[in-house]
């Protein structure tokens, strides 16, 4: 199935019920009453309900490891089982320290039946997990056993996925601070957005995007200036930008989608001057990389077989190290199957 026959597949969406769902300007976000634990060796605290504080606390030296999957689509059939097997396999080869999903995770947009099999295969998984909601994670028709997004945050074990308020709403975009040993500030931070589902909307929003500003403001109030890596589901526009320019690593087997995005999100992410790498999914048949303007920007393996794209196409994922030890870590990655 290419992506023509599978967004046929998709809802079309109201303009009433795409304002229903929007979200205005952000509140200060509430604080977390969460206390400090350990999953491997990662120290989690949640300062507040979008900032984790990660100290990394290895026995050894070497590198938080980040494994990206994506575009699971976990729906009812045979496709659940062989999804599960790649995704087991990658962590159980890799050993990564955090499972970041760039979305797309279930079809809960399905007229039909949704099936949440997906959250028991990452909940069971030895390493915690977090979740960029795609525009096929939103319950848009109400199908038979659909979650809304606060309810698939709820089921998420480890809770590491976090979220910002606004009178209007909630927003999943988050970030993690990521703190080396005995170190007093991070060395690198992720930061994590959501995409909306409806034409136009599909891309990160105005408001998430002022989010981002806040941050940056309040990072320099503290003097934190470390490096940011950044995850969502769709594609900024500037993927294409790159390929057509020709310095691209890798194959681009369909267009990119970028759908909604009109530059906007990397002008902010460039002018922040922290902002090392973007990794997306969205594009099942797409899996380059490169440096564009700075910033490397990455397309994450297809790890699902819910999904488009031919069988040929080995499903996988991205593995993601950043060394902490070392001044301004960037973001190394390679994909793996």
């Amino acid at each position: 199935m290419d992506r023509r026959r599978f967004l046929g597949m998709s809802p079309i969406v109201g303009a009433g019920l795409v304002r229903a769902l929007s979200v205005g300007a952000y509140s200060a976000p509430a604080r977390a009453d969460e206390v400090q634990k350990r999953l491997g060796d990662l120290l989690i605290h949640r300062p507040q309900s979008d900032r984790y504080e990660i100290r990394f606390t290895p026995g050894r030296d070497r590198p938080v490891r980040l494994l990206q999957v994506t575009d699971t689509h976990f729906h009812p059939s045979d496709t659940t089982d062989r999804t599960a097997a790649v995704i087991r396999g990658l962590v159980e080869r890799e050993k990564p320290d955090l499972v970041i999903h760039t979305g797309d995770f279930v079809n809960n947009d399905a007229r039909g039946a949704v099936e949440w099999k997906g959250l028991d295969i990452m909940n069971e998984l030895p390493a915690p997990w977090t979740l960029c909601f795609g525009n096929h994670d939103y319950p848009v028709n109400n199908g038979e056993g659909s979650l809304s997004l606060a309810e698939i945050n709820g089921r998420i074990a480890h809770g590491l996925q976090g979220h910002a308020d606004a009178p209007t709403g909630r927003n999943y975009c988050f970030r993690y601070d990521l703190l080396p040993g005995d170190g007093v500030k991070p060395a690198a931070s992720l930061f994590f957005f959501q995409v909306g589902y409806a034409e136009g909307d599909r891309k990160i929003s105005p408001s998430q995007l002022d989010w981002f500003d806040r941050q940056m403001a309040a990072d320099e109030d503290r003097e934190i200036d470390a490096p940011i890596t950044v995850f969502v589901h769709i594609p900024l526009i500037e993927y294409d930008k790159l390929f057509t320019a020709g310095t691209a690593k890798g194959r681009k087997q369909e267009n990119v989608c970028f759908d909604s995005d009109t530059g906007e999100s990397f002008s902010r992410f460039s002018g922040s001057n922290r902002v090392v790498g973007v990794f997306c999914g969205h594009d099942h048949v797409n899996n380059y990389h490169g440096d564009w303007e700075g910033t490397d920007l990455v397309y994450g393996r297809v790890t699902g077989w819910g999904g488009y794209g031919p069988p040929e196409w080995q499903r996988g994922g991205r593995l993601i190290e950043i060394d902490l030890a070392t001044p301004s870590p960037a973001s190394g990655h390679r994909e793996v199957f």
